[in-house]
């Protein structure tokens, strides 16, 4: 007798549509992950002895979602390429939230272009400029180069070293002998550039190898990003002045939040993780800096953002510090002037930090309320003061407008800071 029979076929479904979809991924027809972290806990979860157990994510969907909406409303006011943000618990290595805009919808993948499903946080690298600052600083003082906050550097003048010339910004070139603290607010190339070629091409590359960035991006993602960065024999003078102030070494924002949660945990790199970590199971990690450089390195940060160019991060009672950081892109092997890519690191609350925040514009265009300017300090830092505002109340950090790091004496070594990076 005809019938119809009906099949039951089972079907992957993404209610969160393209929430955290960089993070989640998808899966082909048959239910084998392609993407994200079901590509990468795929053969966990088809696995007979396994399939069915819940592969529980560090992401906070509440977080996640302020993220995205942060950098959206960044990404069209400045009309931008794309964008990329992670929040970073810096205790755990655990991603809280991590986003790459433009996005797809993980439940239809192939509707997506390519650049939507490219994932800038992972996998795309860029010169991150001034934000290799911190790095740098904090490797001088961590190997005792820099002795007290009043040493000073020369940034008298451009530096010049065969065909080429690394000078401070047109407008706020310092011209003098100036200390740690004032290099740092004022961005100065020139004096990281000393600070780097008095730390040497071996050392420095020996740290930024012990913080990430010489391997592929840690993390259980399989979109991973690898560092574009000098062979150890073309890694000269030259090679290690510019990356001392974060050119010449390409990253992904990801090595960065690993990085600059060592810089202000007290100095303990951990890999990213985007698995949830039970209490007290975090990875053990291991010490790239003293406790006291980091102690040094979170006033600097919180400075930068009360009186440098961070100001616009500044989120009332939740003492961010961070570091801005503006990079012309390349192409064909060319910068090209005037298109940036423009990022802010921070870090909150400084007096006793739990979350690395890294945001990052891909090029951006100033506006009339910004004078033209797409730095980082301009278009990105107002994001995550935003941000801070939005999320902090969830991740259960309070308000505190009675506390602050005291950077007193640092200010007293710096002269007016400029607005803009």
């Amino acid at each position: 007798e005809p019938a119809i029979g009906l099949k039951r076929e089972p079907e992957r479904l993404y209610p969160n549509l393209d929430l955290a979809a960089h993070v989640v991924g998808y899966t082909d027809v048959d239910g084998h992950g392609r993407y994200g972290m079901e590509r990468a806990a795929d053969a966990r979860l088809t696995a007979l002895a396994t399939r069915g157990a819940p592969v529980a994510l560090s992401l906070d969907s509440r977080v996640q979602q302020a993220l995205e909406s942060e950098l959206g409303a960044a990404m069209s006011e400045f009309s931008a390429l794309g964008a990329a943000g992670i929040v970073m618990d810096v205790r755990t290595g655990e991603v809280i939230a991590l986003a790459s805009l433009p996005q797809f919808n993980p439940n239809a993948p192939g509707h997506g272009d390519d650049n939507a499903r490219f994932d800038r946080a992972t996998l795309g690298v860029y010169e991150l400029g001034s934000t290799f600052k911190t790095l740098t600083i904090a490797m001088s003082l961590n190997d005792g180069l820099i002795k007290s906050m009043d040493q000073k550097y020369d940034a008298t003048a451009p530096i010049h070293i065969g065909r080429f010339t690394i000078h401070d910004d047109r407008g706020h070139e310092l011209r003098k002998w100036a200390t740690v603290p004032e290099i740092f607010i004022h961005s100065s190339n020139i004096g990281t550039a000393h600070m780097a070629a008095e730390l040497g091409a071996t050392r420095q590359r020996a740290y930024l190898d012990a913080l990430g960035f010489l391997s592929p991006v840690s993390g259980e993602l399989m979109e991973r990003g690898h560092t574009l960065y000098p062979a150890a024999n073309n890694w000269g003078e030259v090679a290690t002045m510019t990356v001392g102030f974060g050119h010449g070494i390409a990253v992904t924002p990801l090595h960065l939040a690993t990085a600059y949660a060592a810089v202000v945990n007290g100095g303990i790199w951990r890999p990213a993780t985007m698995l949830k970590v039970a209490p007290g199971q975090a990875v053990a990690g291991k010490r790239v800096f003293s406790e006291k450089t980091s102690d040094t390195m979170r006033a600097l940060l919180r400075m930068v953002v009360t009186s440098g160019t961070g100001r616009r991060a500044n989120a009332p009672g939740y003492r961010v510090g961070g570091k801005t950081g503006t990079a012309e892109k390349q192409q064909g092997g060319h910068y090209q002037k005037r298109v940036n890519v423009s990022t802010f690191a921070a870090a909150f609350p400084m007096d006793a930090p739990r979350y690395v925040i890294i945001a990052l514009l891909d090029a951006p265009h100033g506006t009339k309320a910004t004078g033209g300017f797409s730095t980082a300090g301009m278009v990105t830092a107002p994001s995550v003061a935003k941000l801070v505002a939005r999320i902090a109340p969830i991740l259960g950090v309070a308000p505190d407008l009675d506390h602050d790091i005291d950077v007193s004496g640092m200010l007293g070594l710096v002269a007016d800071a400029p607005e803009k990076e």
